[in-house]
This record gives structure tokens, C-alpha cells and sequence, in this order.
């Protein structure tokens, strides 16, 4: 492969938005980073990122002081062409829980609206009761077509601690609607600890569901229950157990073409300096491509 062939097919990686947000975890607080926005935008940027994602609370904030037309304007002047909303939970749930996920479903559709987003993420709670998939599914179509409505794709992501504890039965909610914007995310910690290898993922999951991809690293042992492990444990891609190099070649191989999430969730990278952490999330990421890069 030529080097201008090889530019050509260079990885574009979006900036999860805990990768960026400094001393902030889900379900921490308010979840807010504390960091400026600002400094966020150009920190990514400077990086090499292609994309930023940002968190409800850090959108709500936004809109609130600078408003959602100068957040678009930053992003796109520092040259980002990939915005990520995240995270709605609850969408089949009745009652006040309801009540509350109906307000951040309609504050994160204006955010991907205003701001342009590729995807919400879309999450499955935390749970050790989990719920019948069609009452999942059924939840899931309804929200889908909300969506569509409003021309914003959603990105499904199972995790083991929800009420879709496998991709297995992500797929099966998904494949229930039928709606352009019922989509799947695909992240490297939850495929393996689902018990999911890398060789059969794409025989469970069509790649044309596939609407976004991220990728991290992790050790086999798990400290603590498994959500304290994915929040605070998380390794960079390339330096766990997980083979992340494995999971971007057969990921390739199936024929996904979009941008990756880098989501790296650990007390270790909200410890670093923001350029430092980017920097290092950026490279190690970039150093699990080189095999893919030369079969695609």
C-alpha cells in the first residue's frame, strides 16, 4: 500500500466524551466534566481527533451559557467533523423514572439536532433483574421512530450490568424495528466481557446495524463488580488483555467504514494532564490499525 493510499484509509477517531472530560466518571455526581468546553474543543483538535463526544450534563451546560449555536461554530472551526450525544437510559421505563428520561431524551435530540451529532448513545440501565426483550424491543421501536422523525440515528449498546446483558440480545431488540434510525453500538469492553470472541462477533452482528464502534482495552481479571471494573479500570487500546487489534481487523473485515470511538474510562486517565491523556488515548489507538490498514 502506497503512503498517500494508506493517508487515504486512516482511521478518524471520535474523542469519547469521558476521554476528554478530566476528573469526571459516569454516574459521578452530575457527571460534568470540570473542565471548560472550550479548552475540551481545542485540546481534541490539536490531538488529531475527528470527533468529540459530550455528555448530557456537559450539553445542558452549554446550552444554558455559550447556547448550542456557538458550541457548533467551536467544534466545527476546530475542524471536527463528528459529534456524539450521550447518554439515554430509562426509554422503557413508566412513571416518574420515565418522566425523567422523556426530559433527557428531548434535551439530547435538541443537542444532536442543533450540533449536527452522528448518533445518540443509547444505554440499557444497570440492573440484576433484567426485563423480557420484547418489552425491550417493543420500547426500543417506539424510541426509534421518534427518532427517525426527528433524523437522528440511535446507537444500542449493550452491557453486561443491563437489562441487555449481551450483544447477542442488542441485536435481537434492534432487529425488531424497522426504523432507519435502530442502530447498534459495538464496544470492545462489553463484547468480551459478554463472553462474545472477536471471530464470532460478526457472525451474531450485521454490520449493516452497526452505527457506531468503540474500542479500549481491559484486563481479563475484573476488580470490583463489573461496573466499578469498566469505569475505573478501563486500559488504553493495545495495552490489556482484550486484543483490540484482533477486534478493529475483524471489524474492518465485516465492512464498517465509520469513525471509532476511543472510549477509555479509568482513574489512571483522569489523573493525566487533558493534551497528555488525549495524546496517549490518540496513539495507542492509532498503534491496533496497522494490521487493518494493510487487509482492508
Amino acid at each position: 500500500m502506497n503512503q498517500q493510499n494508506e493517508e487515504h484509509m486512516k482511521p478518524q477517531f471520535i474523542a469519547t466524551c469521558w476521554v476528554s472530560a478530566g476528573d469526571a466518571a459516569p454516574m459521578r455526581g452530575d457527571e460534568s466534566s470540570p473542565l471548560p468546553i472550550a479548552e475540551r474543543i481545542s485540546a481534541v483538535a490539536q490531538t488529531g481527533w475527528a470527533g468529540i463526544g459530550l455528555v448530557h450534563a456537559d450539553l445542558v451546560q452549554a446550552r444554558d451559557t455559550i447556547g448550542y449555536d456557538s458550541l457548533s461554530r467551536m467544534i466545527r472551526e476546530a475542524g471536527l467533523s463528528f459529534v456524539e450525544v450521550e447518554f439515554l437510559n430509562d426509554w422503557w421505563t413508566t412513571g416518574a423514572e420515565r418522566a425523567a428520561s422523556d426530559v433527557i431524551r428531548a434535551d439530547l435530540f435538541e443537542a444532536a439536532t442543533a450540533l449536527g451529532a452522528r448518533h445518540i448513545k443509547v444505554g440499557a440501565g444497570m440492573t440484576d433483574n433484567p426485563l423480557p426483550l420484547s418489552t425491550l424491543a417493543s420500547a426500543f421501536s417506539d424510541l426509534a421512530d421518534q427518532a427517525a422523525d426527528s433524523g437522528i440515528r440511535l446507537a444500542l449498546e449493550a452491557t453486561p450490568f443491563s437489562h441487555l446483558r449481551t450483544t447477542q440480545e442488542a441485536v435481537e431488540v434492534v432487529s425488531k424495528s424497522d426504523s432507519p434510525a435502530a442502530g447498534l453500538m459495538i464496544d470492545i469492553w462489553h463484547t468480551y466481557r459478554g463472553g462474545l470472541s472477536h471471530e464470532d462477533l460478526y457472525k451474531v452482528v450485521p454490520i449493516e446495524r452497526v452505527y457506531a464502534v468503540e474500542i479500549d482495552d481491559g484486563y481479563q481479571q475484573v476488580v470490583g463488580t463489573l461496573f466499578e471494573d469498566t469505569i475505573n479500570n478501563r486500559a488504553y487500546c493495545g495495552e490489556g488483555d482484550f486484543d483490540t487489534a484482533t477486534f478493529v481487523q475483524r471489524t474492518v473485515e465485516a465492512g464498517y467504514r465509520g469513525p471509532w470511538g476511543v472510549e477509555i474510562i479509568s482513574a489512571q486517565h483522569r489523573q493525566r494532564p487533558l493534551l497528555e491523556g488525549l495524546q496517549y488515548a490518540y496513539d495507542t489507538a492509532m498503534s491496533c490499525f496497522s494490521g487493518a490498514l494493510q487487509t482492508s
